[in-house]
């Protein structure tokens, strides 16, 4: 399929060739399925691009054809993944309702078919979308769900592989489960970070930066960057731990290396992350200037496809001019964020929040010693 998706006129012409597989897919014709099957080829072949380059738009149009074909032919388990698939990329633009029905839903047809390894998936989705709304403790029990289904799976596996290591279908399943292990490292990296966890915060990012790696050796990767894809993450958020840390030197070194490998792998998405991140470093180090072109660079990379990224682009630039009205709107944003973490840990994880406590009073101790020191 020789088609550059970087083009508009491009990306618009794929919408009408996906009604044209949905009309056959669903002719009742003898052929249905093989039409359906390389409708899905195409989904999974432009998806990867669609999802790398941000262009959410052209991703949610030919992504609904395809489930709405799945669902109708019955063909659960895909059914079940390009939910999840949707969900996210709904979840990207801040849809939350839309993106919670499509993970529940996915749960469910996965937990109806039998699917644990699908499950764990789902389960950790929804931690993330509970993540960004602000709801650590619903989180946290998600993410703990979803990682006693990897252990699970991963014993089960690696006993089965001991006995048929050559096996395919054991293979392929063990790579699933290693990439969900990684994955699930990174987000409660991510999770001790806002608990001001800094040192369980580190780790986790390390061990999924490092299960990442382990899999680009282990195993032939669906497409040449797909493990490269999941690295920038754990870079970019070491990053900012070292960042909060006040180490400011080794966070730019974090945040070249992950600048470096968007390039590699053409991730604008993560690249404009990077350089707003770049930006509160600069920021930090009293170097407004260069925070104001970071910021503006990263403004501009993002474009109309990422909004979330681009409104913080603009905020963070905003701020920096000194705008009191701004300045407010941000401190509000702050105080609503601690008590909505607060209510929501003193319900759903009430010991996490007594730790919570005492991770942050060390934090803010560990920062006025290093202010002292300077």
């Amino acid at each position: 399929m020789n088609i550059d998706l970087k083009s508009e006129e491009e990306r618009v012409n794929l919408l009408p060739d996906f009604v044209d597989f949905q009309e056959k897919c669903l002719s009742n014709s003898p052929n249905s399925n093989n039409y359906f099957d390389k409708l899905i080829k195409i989904w999974d072949l432009i998806s990867e691009i669609l999802w790398a380059q941000g262009y959410w738009k052209h991703y949610l149009e030919c992504g609904k054809i395809a489930l709405n074909c799945a669902t109708k032919l019955k063909k659960r388990d895909i059914e079940g993944r390009i939910l999840n698939e949707l969900g996210w990329a709904q979840m990207e633009q801040e849809e939350f309702d839309i993106a919670q029905r499509c993970f529940s839903d996915s749960l469910q047809v996965f937990e109806e078919i039998g699917d644990r390894i699908s499950q764990g998936q789902s389960i950790r989705y929804l931690g993330v979308l509970h993540f960004r709304r602000r709801y650590f403790g619903l989180a946290l029990k998600c993410y703990q769900n979803a990682l006693t289904i990897v252990q699970e799976e991963l014993e089960i596996l690696q006993e089965e592989l001991k006995l048929k290591p050559l096996d395919r279908r054991l293979n392929e399943l063990n790579q699933r489960v290693l990439h969900q292990q990684a994955e699930l490292h990174n987000v409660l990296g991510n999770l001790y970070l806002k608990l001001w966890n800094v040192n369980t915060s580190r780790q986790e990012f390390i061990a999924g930066l490092q299960g990442f790696r382990n899999l680009q050796k282990l195993y032939i990767s669906p497409t040449p960057s797909s493990y490269l894809y999941f690295q920038p993450a754990p870079l970019l958020n070491l990053g900012r731990v070292a960042m909060l840390s006040g180490r400011y030197r080794k966070a730019q070194h974090y945040f070249d290396r992950c600048d470096r490998l968007c390039e590699r792998i053409d991730r604008p998405d993560t690249k404009a992350g990077v350089l707003l991140r770049m930006a509160e470093l600069a920021k930090l180090q009293g170097k407004k200037k260069e925070a104001e072109e970071l910021a503006k660079e990263a403004e501009k990379i993002v474009g109309d496809e990422v909004q979330p990224l681009r409104n913080r682009a603009q905020n963070f630039r905003t701020q920096m001019r000194g705008v009191r009205t701004e300045q407010l709107k941000a401190l509000r944003h702050k105080i609503r964020m601690l008590v909505t973490l607060t209510i929501d840990l003193l319900f759903n994880a009430p010991l996490v929040l007594l730790q919570s406590i005492g991770y942050y009073a060390l934090f803010i101790g560990a920062k006025l010693v290093a202010k002292m020191r300077r």
